[in-house]
């Protein structure tokens, strides 16, 4: 799963094949290749990074 941040803005809206996406609380989670490439060309929003206790802690 991508997990994207957005810290500028929230809420965060977005198009992907003519259907509404929006960020909650500057999170946007998805595993759609489509929406991955969208996420990708905008300027506002970061890959967020693995946290690397929580990784640790799983295992």
């Amino acid at each position: 799963m991508a997990k994207y941040v957005c810290k500028k803005y929230k809420e965060l809206g977005f198009y992907v094949n003519g259907e509404f996406k929006k960020f909650q609380n500057g999170v946007y989670n998805t595993t759609d290749k489509k929406e991955i490439a969208a996420l990708d060309t905008l300027s506002d929003v970061e890959v967020a990074q693995e946290d690397p206790k929580s990784e640790t802690q799983a295992k």
